[in-house]
């Protein structure tokens, strides 16, 4: 990954992590526009999740944020457990725990949080 979009990763993670959901999903999209080849996949997967918690936090919609969020883990599980410096096992994890919350229609206790290395 070269520079710029490292740095636009970076970007769209600490949107993810300050809830801002919104404009993660800005940040990954336009980074997905640009990438070609496999890692596309990786960027589409990350950008799911922003969708899903955005229609989760601002919509309250579980249907829409389980249907994200299983997109998710289908992109994001073709990749190593490591990918770009970011734990995809763990956060796959934490997607599956708050899936199940949600298809007992209860709402998660939090969010995960991405941390890259």
């Amino acid at each position: 990954m070269n520079d710029y979009n490292r740095s636009r990763l970076i970007a769209a993670i600490n949107k993810f992590n300050q809830k801002d959901f919104f404009e993660c999903h800005e940040i990954l999209e336009d980074v997905w526009f640009d990438i070609r080849g496999g890692t596309r996949d990786f960027y589409q997967g990350l950008l799911h999740i922003a969708v899903g918690f955005y229609h989760l936090t601002k919509k309250n919609n579980f249907k829409g944020t389980l249907i994200q969020l299983t997109k998710a883990e289908e992109k994001l599980g073709k990749f190593p457990e490591v990918f770009h410096g970011i734990d995809l096992a763990k956060l796959l994890k934490q997607i599956r725990s708050i899936k199940k919350r949600l298809i007992k229609k209860e709402v998660p206790k939090r969010l995960p949080k991405i941390v890259i290395q």
